[in-house]
């Protein structure tokens, strides 16, 4: 009996384990199960932060996963109605680029209704490069004339054959009808001490000087007087017009059109060349229909379309910014193009010197 003992104990626990697992089973097939919280409709591709190139076409995979109920399938390519009444399977359109002339970030949007008359989406976030490589020009040295040595050079215009210029920092910012030869301030209008300064424009006698982070654009009539003043989100930098809108930089890659009476945004552009978003956009200058920039601590100045925001061409500096070269001076900005004589000028922060160009 001394040795069945420990036999029986073992079988006694056992069957107790046994009985007592019987009870919990194991988890009914997954299959078997009624499927809950299924989307009805979704996008496999394209993948969320894919990039495409303009000119080629984008695979937009639809899957049906519930078609019992579904309305109203619809696509969408950046907020546009691409295709309607789309059949309720699985399916692949092919979207071709080739009109799709704005390069940046994009979105594929699929909206549908389902059986419950909720509404439902799905969509993917794409990148969209230029197809153009830009073009290299050099900025020509054709006239060299004095630039006030302590300006902060942010806003560069000539308006009625008279240049004007906004600069920043905080405590020395400010707005000034400036002469040409002699690099000296005609006048000038300073700006609180708290504020720091930074692009300019001119249009229809009234002047426009946006804020670094004041968030503030502050208008004033051709006497500088202050007549009004715009508040705007983010972060402001350069500033032109095109004689009906202002056009605005705000440090990163996005430039946006802005109605004179309102401020509100009116078009914006995203801008890229065919590798990369093209950020640090600074001073503005519009030139016979394209947008000329400086690109914030680098010594190139980016040429591009206003109905796309693909960079043209690329205008190499170095030569005037080696010219410039001194103790104390600060990064290439301001572009100023005189309507009336058909000739461009650029300058830098804190440069003593500005420069007539041809670009070439």
């Amino acid at each position: 009996m001394k040795r069945l003992f420990p036999l029986l104990i073992i079988v006694i626990a056992v069957a107790f384990i046994w009985v007592g697992c019987k009870g919990e089973g194991p988890e009914e097939d997954p299959v078997d199960r009624p499927v809950k919280n299924v989307v009805p409709a979704q996008l496999l591709s394209p993948f969320n932060e894919d990039q495409f190139t303009i000119g080629q076409s984008i695979e937009v995979e639809i899957k049906i996963n519930a078609a019992e109920g579904i309305k109203n399938l619809e696509l969408y390519v950046d907020d546009t109605l691409y295709s309607t009444d789309l059949a309720v399977e699985n399916q692949t359109i092919s979207i071709p680029t080739d009109s799709l002339s704005k390069v940046g970030w994009n979105k594929i949007l699929l909206t549908y209704t389902d059986a419950d008359g909720k509404a439902r989406s799905d969509y993917r976030k794409i990148v969209f490069f230029s197809n153009i490589s830009p073009s290299e020009l050099d900025a020509t040295i054709v006239n060299t004339y004095p630039h006030e040595k302590g300006s902060y050079t942010q806003g560069l215009e000539f308006y009625k054959g008279s240049l004007f210029e906004g600069t920043g920092q905080y405590a020395r910012s400010v707005l000034a009808e400036v002469d040409l030869t002699t690099g000296k301030q005609i006048r000038s209008q300073d700006l609180d001490a708290s504020i720091f300064g930074e692009g300019i424009t001119i249009l229809s006698d009234t002047i426009y000087q946006i804020t670094y982070k004041a968030q503030t654009c502050f208008i004033y009539d051709m006497d500088f007087n202050e007549i009004g003043q715009y508040q705007y989100d983010g972060q402001g930098w350069g500033l032109c017009n095109d004689r009906e809108n202002l056009i605005m930089s705000n440090g990163d890659s996005e430039i946006v059109w802005r109605d004179p009476e309102t401020f509100k945004v009116v078009k914006t552009i995203q801008i890229f060349d065919d590798q990369q978003s093209v950020g640090n956009l600074n001073e503005l200058e519009l030139i016979d229909g394209y947008l000329y920039m400086n690109i914030y601590q680098d010594t190139k100045i980016a040429k591009v379309d206003t109905a796309t925001g693909k960079v043209l061409t690329y205008i190499n500096c170095d030569k005037v910014v080696e010219d410039a070269r001194e103790i104390g001076n600060d990064v290439l900005n301001g572009i100023a193009y005189n309507p009336a004589t058909g000739k461009t000028y650029i300058t830098g922060k804190l440069w003593s010197k500005l420069y007539e160009v041809k670009f070439e």
